[in-house]
């Protein structure tokens, strides 16, 4: 079964959250982008669970306060269910303490559910180029 429009709106506002939290250092917001056994891997030593995740954020932000993201080229592909999806994006993150500077650039490997509270990531592994 395809996805709809309405969960590829929702997948990509999801993306959006997921940025807006973290540079905003929301960490309850920015778990609550993934489910109760979510695992993220930014390159800096995987996280499971909504509690890590969570305190992963205020590390985060502690470690480079000036820290923003910019996801682009965002695909996203459904299965026959319906009820889950896979999808991808690539990742600008700008350090804006002084100036607007590339910290690093790379790609984002995600997997969806859907759950009762709408589309969340279930996994998230990030690769940095070069």
């Amino acid at each position: 079964m395809a996805l709809s429009t309405d969960d590829i709106v929702e997948i990509n506002h999801l993306y959006a959250r997921y940025n807006n939290a973290i540079d905003s250092d929301d960490g309850a917001g920015f778990a609550a982008c993934f489910t109760s056994d979510g695992h993220l891997d930014t390159g800096m030593g995987p996280r499971e669970g909504t509690d890590s995740i969570d305190a992963f954020v205020g590390e985060t932000t502690a470690m480079l306060p000036g820290l923003r993201h910019l996801a682009h080229s965002i695909v996203i592909d459904g299965d026959g269910d319906g009820d889950t999806a896979t999808g991808s994006a690539f990742l600008v993150a700008y350090d804006v303490t002084g100036g607007h500077k590339v910290m690093a650039t790379g790609r984002y490997a995600d997997a969806f559910v859907r759950t009762d509270a709408g589309w969340r990531f279930t996994r998230r592994v990030f690769t940095a180029d070069g």
